[in-house]
Order: structure tokens, then sequence, then C-alpha cells
């Protein structure tokens, strides 16, 4: 190998990774490069902005636009079950063409209110697109990396896609405080870009595939009725809401400590989207109303500081995930999820009575927004990695990517939810939303530190 070969790997760390995982990683890292341009304007708050400041949407369309990063991921439950039994990188290929093909078109659509609503399903159907990339590429980790250092490899990818994703958002933050129309060219030339990274996600080897595969098509062919095995399915029983929904229960039922997980992530992801519209509806709109920075401003507090947070801690999660097992990190995960929706109801507060604290409310409101921004970003970084993770934890191998779907599903049905329910609650009952949202956040962490209680028991015997 190259002296220079030599040291790029050295920079990226893969020679401190197992040999089999590096080669995977390398190629990996370099997709990610130009991937993460494209996803980062896709996923996150980036679009729920631009209806605001562009196109002067409603608060139900600002609520909408931010429910739909989430909401798409009911679609999960069905790209879960496609993943069994075929090929993991082909489908990854396929969901992140259709994203950047959804992405570039919103070229077409004009800069006028009226048109708010064609801006959102566009971005909405990426989306939905995007969702089956996450629900794959949980896969396609469980495959390639061990589980002794997963949580530190899926880090570095991390940190990867928060670096560029913060760098790409505010750079399209600053064209479009010149330029507010500027989106109809700033997400084609991300389109661009992800298709790049797609072209080079195709070098990635999934191990032990080949077999799996041919144990998946033999099953399919000499099965009988649905017996309680999962097995390939065929597209027209993804189709059907019976099968879908079906399986979900039955692995629910069946498995109670994995039902309680997903409990308390949907207290706790609930207690969090539900007051990402209050933000977004806040910071773009009362905050500094007049203000010629507004996009780079609201930018700034709502997607970039929180990645930036992301990216600061993803190293130190990693090794936490490694060390305590998902039910302890969830809990010191979701401290500090509560905490930043603390900060986010100090933060409202102050900009609700601006006229009677002065103009030095402007940098307090600031200040608090950005604690509650880094705080919701240091969760997110650890959030990320169970997210991507956590369900390994109760699945069998051959059911990782069913488990993955289910969990994503509900997330994306808290997702549908939870915004609408806390824009509604906002317009209905003000400052509020916000206690809601703290009993809801802690209701969740008792259900996790009951759960991490009796594991710890459990092993123990």
């Amino acid at each position: 190998m190259a002296v220079s070969d030599s040291r790029s790997l050295d920079i990226l760390g893969i020679r401190k990774l197992p040999f089999l995982t590096r080669r995977n990683y390398l190629y990996e890292f370099r997709h990610l490069l130009c991937w993460s341009v494209l996803a980062g304007l896709v996923e996150g708050q980036f679009a729920s902005v631009i209806v605001s400041r562009t196109f002067h949407g409603s608060p139900l369309l600002i609520a909408i636009a931010s429910a739909t990063p989430f909401a798409s991921y009911v679609f999960s439950l069905a790209w879960g079950m496609l993943c069994v039994g075929r090929p993991k990188v082909r489908l990854s290929v396929w969901f992140g063409a259709g994203m950047a093909l959804f992405a570039a078109t919103t070229a077409l659509v004009p800069a006028s209110p009226s048109a708010a609503g064609w801006f959102i399903a566009q971005i909405a159907a990426a989306q939905v697109l995007l969702a089956g990339v996450i629900t794959v590429r949980s896969a396609i980790w469980r495959s390639n990396y061990p589980v002794e250092v997963r949580g530190q490899i899926t880090a570095r990818l991390q940190a990867l896609r928060s670096i560029v994703g913060v760098v790409t958002v505010q750079t399209a933050a600053a064209i479009c405080d010149h330029q507010p129309t500027a989106y109809r060219y700033v997400f084609p030339v991300a389109a661009v870009s992800g298709v790049f990274g797609v072209l080079m996600l195709r070098r990635v080897r999934i191990r032990g595939e080949r077999s799996e595969l041919r144990r998946a098509r033999a099953a399919q062919e000499g099965r009988s009725p649905r017996s309680g095995k999962i097995v390939r399915y065929r597209l027209r029983e993804l189709a059907s809401p019976v099968t879908a929904f079906g399986q979900m229960f039955r692995i629910l039922r069946s498995d109670r400590r994995f039902s309680q997980y997903c409990l308390a992530q949907f207290l706790q992801g609930a207690a969090n989207l539900m007051t990402i519209p209050v933000v977004v509806a806040v910071v773009t709109r009362d905050l500094e109303p007049d203000g010629k920075r507004a996009f780079w401003i609201s930018t700034g507090l709502i997607v970039a500081l929180p990645i930036l947070a992301v990216l600061g801690s993803l190293s130190r999660w990693g090794r936490l995930f490694d060390g305590v097992g998902v039910l302890r990190f969830r809990v010191v995960n979701v401290i500090g999820w509560t905490a930043s929706i603390l900060f986010g109801m100090f933060a409202t507060l102050v900009t609700g009575h601006a006229p009677h604290i002065g103009p030095a409310y402007l940098p307090i409101a600031v200040v608090l927004f950005a604690l509650r921004g880094l705080l919701h970003g240091v969760s997110q970084g650890g959030g990320a990695l169970a997210w991507n993770l956590g369900h390994l934890h109760f699945a069998k191998p051959d059911e990782a990517e069913v488990y993955m779907g289910i969990h994503v599903f509900l997330a994306g049905v808290r997702g549908l939810i939870a915004p609408l329910a806390g824009m509604w609650l906002w317009m209905t009952i003000g400052w509020p939303v916000w206690l809601i949202a703290l009993g809801l956040a802690i209701s969740g962490l008792a259900v996790y530190a009951a759960m991490a209680r009796y594991e710890a028991v459990d092993h123990r015997l």
C-alpha cells in the first residue's frame, strides 16, 4: 500500500478497527461525504424554516413541515419487511436515487404562498425514501460491524454526517438570507451530490449476504402459510396492511421487553416532537421578526447548533453505548432530552414576555434557545446510536430488519401526531404545552429506568 494511502487510513482511524470491517468502513465513509449533503437538507427542520420564512406558511403548514421528517417513518414497517431476503445495498441505492429525484424537482415549485403545500409534498416524498435508507442502513451495520465496536463505528459515521450536514445547512441558510427563493437551486445541487454518494455505496459488500439470500429464497419456496418465522415477503404482501400490521402485533405480543422499550421511546419521542414546531414558530416569527439574518439565526439555533452538539458528543456516546448497553444508555440519554425541554420552556417564556423584559430579552432568549439546542443536540447524538442499534438488543439476527421497521414505524406514528398536537396546544393554551412535554419525557425516563433495573437484577441471578 502506498505511503499516502496508509496516512489517509490513519487519519480515518481505520487501522484501529477489526481487519474485516476496514474495507466496508472506508467505502461507507466516502459514500457519506457526498450523501450527507443531500441528507442534511432533507432531514431535520430546514424545510420547515423555508415554509415559514419563504412561503410565509400558516401555523398548520409549519406544523406539517415539522412533522414530515418523522411522520415519514411510518413507511419503515414496510421497508423493514422489504429488506428481509433481499440485497441490502441495491435497495439502499434505489431509495437514495428516488430521494435525490424528489429533492431535485423542488426546483419546479414556484415561490408563492399557495405553493407551500406542493413544496412540503416534494420534501415529504424524499423523506419517505430517506426512511428506507435509514432502515436498510441498520441491517447493513448489523451484518458488517461486530457488536463489540458497532457503537464506535456508528459514532464515527454519524459524526461525518453531522459535519457535512451542518456545513451544508448553514451555507444554504446564508444563501436563502440573500435570496429567499434560492431553494430552487440549493436542493437540486444537493441532489447531484447525493447521486454521487449513491454510486459510491455500490462498492460496499454485505458479509454473509449470499448465504442469507439463499436461505431466504429456500424458505419462501418451501413455506406453508405463515407460521411465525420471518421469511422473505412477496411484494403483494407488503402492500397488504393485514400482513404488515399482523407481523408487527405478533412481535409486540411475543416480545414484552421490546414492547416496553417501544413504549418508552414513544413517550420520550412525543415529548420532543411536540415542541419542535413550537420552537420553529417562536424562533422564526417572534424572536427577531424583522431581522435581516432570520434564516441564519433560525437555522443556527434550530438545526446547526444541535448538529454541532451531535458531532461533539458522538465519540463519548459510542464508548458509553458499547460499555453499558442500550437500557442504561437510554436512561442517561433521556435525562439530556428532558433538560433540553426545560430550557426550551424558559426561552419561550422570555420571548413571550419581551415587552416586560425590554431589549435584554433578545440575548437572554438566544442564550436559552442555544442551551436548548446544545442539550437537544447532545441527546440527539446518543439517540442516533440508540435509534440505529437499540432494537438489536432485542431482535434475533434474522429478525433485525423487521424489528427496525417496527420501532421506526412507531416513530413515524408519533411523528405524525405529536408535532400537530404540539402546535394545536401552543395555539390553544400557550406555553404550558412545555409542561405536557416535560411530563411525557419524565414518564419515558421512568420506563427506561425500570427496564434497566430489571435487566441488571436478571443478569445477577
